[in-house]
């Protein structure tokens, strides 16, 4: 894998422009998308300032963000230190941006990047969790990022303690790619417990982080920068969480978004266990099973633990009148079977997320199964 590093192919101007929208903190390429609209030039972002600001729309504090770092030479100093680091600035107009993040609605503006290409066309996960983890969560965390490594995926997380750490650290020593989505600056260790994991990652990986140099740990950039690491995976495991918890905002943003959520089943007695418990309860997939999860010809053992035919069509019979929607779904994958989550909202005319809330529900009651990463058929 070749390494990151220097300034990315967008023009200068439009560079300098998109980190000066994103030294705000608070917009997404929604802003940068009515720039593009008015017809004008990436120049006179900056150049006529205040004016097309305020057309934007961008708050009194935003304006006073950008003015106070544009008088300055902010924008240059920070190229500056990004070439002296060692790190990617990478631009939503950039074609080295991750396809999946453009996906979104509120895609970043600009990544840092510092550290190692991921493969092409690898498949991602990301594995989240509490960061006071149980030694059993942290077990299967590491499992995972192992087993990952060995079939050529990459593994993305948070970069924290608990959960995040132990996913990083299995897929490293599996000789996989990992990516680290930091809520600070590339440049900052945080937790400070990390340092060496980080120069780990960076020797294998990657540390991505939409936040400029220097972004301190603050609790507010956490939750935000979630996206971030929904957004890069095509499915999702929940190893360990309790209600309230960064994990769970993740689990969130990646059902809204249509990709696959799993979760560890835990204690039942156990709060850090509730949150991942609950999203199996509201239709994520219960991870019971590796060989399941990364899509092994092992899963067809699934068949067999329900029973096989016989009650997969008394399942079908005693289940509950299908809506229109589950209807349409169903018809669509009869059609073709082995379809993916997109393609099906697609062919259906509905959103990823509305999908995938109707597969969920429809696995659960043994009417569709998954018949390989990403994909599913009718059951039976």
């Amino acid at each position: 894998m070749a390494d990151l590093g220097g300034r990315i192919e967008t023009s200068g101007l439009m560079l300098r422009s998109l980190l000066l929208l994103n030294r705000c903190e608070q917009y997404d390429i929604r802003v940068w998308e009515r720039f593009e609209a008015m017809g004008a030039p990436p120049e006179a972002f900056i150049r006529e300032g205040l004016s097309i600001w305020k057309k934007l729309g961008i708050s009194e504090r935003g304006i006073d963000i950008m003015s106070k770092a544009a008088s300055s030479g902010w924008v240059d100093r920070e190229l500056d230190m990004c070439e002296k680091l060692g790190v990617s600035v990478i631009t939503c107009r950039d074609a080295a941006f991750p396809p999946s993040l453009m996906q979104m609605s509120d895609t970043p503006l600009v990544l840092y990047a510092k550290g190692r290409i991921p493969p092409p066309a690898a498949k991602s996960i990301a594995v989240v969790g509490t960061r006071r983890c149980s030694p059993y969560a942290s077990k299967i965390a590491r499992e995972i990022g192992r087993r990952a490594a060995g079939i050529g995926w990459n593994v993305v997380s948070g970069g924290a303690k608990g959960i995040d750490g132990f996913a990083h650290l299995g897929c490293l020593e599996g000789g996989g790619f990992t990516a680290a989505i930091l809520g600070t600056g590339v440049d900052m260790v945080y937790p400070s417990e990390h340092r060496e994991l980080f120069e780990r990652i960076l020797e294998k990986g990657a540390l991505y982080s939409e936040y400029a140099l220097g972004a301190r740990g603050e609790s507010w950039r956490f939750p935000r920068r979630n996206r971030i690491i929904s957004g890069l995976a095509s499915k999702i495991v929940v190893a360990e969480a309790p209600h309230k918890s960064g994990a769970m905002i993740t689990a969130r943003f990646a059902a809204e978004g249509g990709r696959e959520v799993w979760a560890v089943p835990g204690r039942i007695d156990d709060g850090a266990c509730a949150g991942s418990n609950r999203l199996i309860f509201d239709g994520a997939f219960p991870l019971v099973d590796f060989d399941v999860f990364f899509g092994t010809p092992e899963q067809g053992r699934t068949k067999e633990l329900f029973g096989g035919d016989e009650l997969t069509s008394a399942r079908r019979a005693a289940a509950p009148k299908m809506s229109a929607d589950e209807k349409k779904i169903l018809s669509l994958l009869a059609l073709g079977g082995d379809i993916t989550i997109d393609n099906l909202a697609g062919e259906a005319k509905m959103s990823a997320a509305e999908v995938f809330k109707i597969i969920s529900v429809m696995s659960l009651r043994g009417l569709v199964l998954s018949s390989g990463p990403g994909r599913y058929r009718p059951a039976g």
